[in-house]
């Protein structure tokens, strides 16, 4: 009887596994700014609360900040994307775009995510 052990490797998908045009179009439109709500004394014990705002240059409506959720983030930026025609309109639910090419979208999405994060 052969056992055959799941590598890690195998689960985890390969950095070139992503598309690049819808990378470029997110990386070169994000904008990132710190927004400090407080007036910078530290009363009892309080410090002041600190906002990180994402926004995106020519899509007013398309924000999000560090207390939205991943999920959040994610369903704004497909919703950014099918606006800009880079994935076609109603995506996941339409039979034409192939399952490779949805986990490409969504893999993109979450590695433009993971980038913005470090930064």
């Amino acid at each position: 009887m052969d056992i055959i052990k799941n590598s890690e490797s195998q689960n985890q998908p390969n950095d070139g596994e992503f598309d690049s045009t819808i990378m470029n179009f997110l990386m070169r439109r994000i904008n990132v700014k710190e927004i400090k709500i407080g007036d910078g004394t530290f009363t009892q014990g309080v410090s002041d609360l600190k906002i990180i705002q994402y926004n995106f240059d020519g899509f007013p409506g398309y924000g999000f900040n560090s207390y939205q959720n991943k999920s959040y983030w994610t369903r704004q930026i497909l919703e950014l994307l099918e606006e800009t025609v880079l994935i076609p309109e109603n995506w996941h639910g339409n039979p034409r775009v192939k399952e490779s090419e949805r986990q490409k979208i969504i893999k993109t999405v979450r590695k433009f995510i993971k980038n913005i994060l470090i930064k």
